[in-house]
């Protein structure tokens, strides 16, 4: 019997994009992401960060208001997760959690890779792929 795999769905201004998730690979991580998710936390936010052919960063609660655009990428929920490096590779689709220098400093903020940036193997939370999108 195949169980149905839950899916995250990102809506945005240019489509949708689905992305299936790792819990086998980073349970807390994803079960925070879907928490978020859930409650409503990322709705209205926005990709603050692009960089053509490294990744799109979202997930900063300070988007949802224009006014806060100097401190955008700075946003979080309130708390920190700790980290859970992997072996998986980041290549185009991949979604990773964005962080500061402290390895345990995520929060909500993710980013999805646009190329295939393999410095950040083992060394940033990788939790999930895009399957659409």
């Amino acid at each position: 019997m195949n169980e149905a795999k839950e899916v995250a769905v990102i809506k945005t201004s240019e489509g949708e994009m689905v992305a299936e998730f790792w819990p086998d690979v980073a349970p807390k991580t994803v079960e925070n992401f879907k928490k978020l998710a859930k409650s409503g936390f990322y709705d209205g936010t926005a990709f603050h960060r692009v960089i053509k052919g490294f990744m799109i960063q979202g997930g900063d609660p300070l988007t949802k208001d224009e006014s806060k655009k100097a401190r955008w990428g700075t946003g979080d929920p309130g708390y920190k997760i700790d980290a859970e490096f992997s072996k998986k590779s980041h290549e185009r689709g991949v979604l990773s959690m964005a962080r500061s220098q402290d390895p345990n400093s995520a929060g909500s903020q993710f980013f999805i890779c646009h190329g295939a940036p393999k410095f950040l193997d083992g060394q940033y939370t990788a939790f999930g792929k895009l399957i659409k999108g």
